[in-house]
């Protein structure tokens, strides 16, 4: 049961998702996310992974909405199921950091890209390993789906959480193999 708390300081809200590899923090402001932190795993976990509840912690009604929002996305996600991406708020970086957020978001569940790929499309040909380093610094992993994106080795590459949660949510969406041209 998720239980509802005042943000002592009258700001933001958060929201608290206790999983069996460690909490996730999604945090909102102004109706939107703001970010999504995931705990570091830097090895496989010894349990598989399990949705273990929830709690809100907020500072009004506009940002409650959008946190059940993203606790019903990230619950589906992890489930293998599809669900709307709730409002978030662009992350601000560089001209060239905003077009790699943007191209990522315009990546479909359940397939992938290339990191040189990507770096084309956004008019940057080379740039794969800067592509690599503005996916590294996304503050919101899953809802800016930078986990779709893949080294042309056919490795994971890296992810901001540890591979095991890139993994995961590729193997929840359905991606493994599935690479756009």
């Amino acid at each position: 049961m998720n239980k509802v708390k005042r943000d002592a300081a009258g700001e933001g809200a958060s929201l608290c998702i206790r999983t069996s590899w460690g909490p996730i923090v999604v945090t909102a402001s102004g109706g939107r996310v703001t970010s999504c932190t995931l705990p570091e795993l830097r090895s496989e976990p010894r349990n598989p992974f399990a949705w273990k509840g929830a709690r809100v912690r907020l500072a009004g009604k506009t940002d409650r909405r959008v946190l059940k929002k993203a606790e019903h996305f990230l619950k589906s996600t992890f489930a293998g199921e599809a669900s709307e991406v709730p409002s978030y708020e662009w992350p601000d970086g560089t001209p060239f950091m905003c077009r790699v957020w943007r191209a990522l978001a315009g990546i479909p569940r359940g397939a992938t890209v290339e990191y040189g790929v990507l770096a084309r499309r956004i008019g940057r040909p080379g740039g794969a390993r800067a592509v690599g380093r503005v996916c590294g610094a996304n503050p919101l992993p899953v809802f800016i789906p930078c986990h779709r994106v893949l080294p042309r080795d056919g490795s994971l590459g890296g992810f901001s959480g540890g591979l095991p949660w890139k993994r995961l949510l590729l193997e929840r969406e359905g991606s493994i193999g599935k690479r756009l041209p």
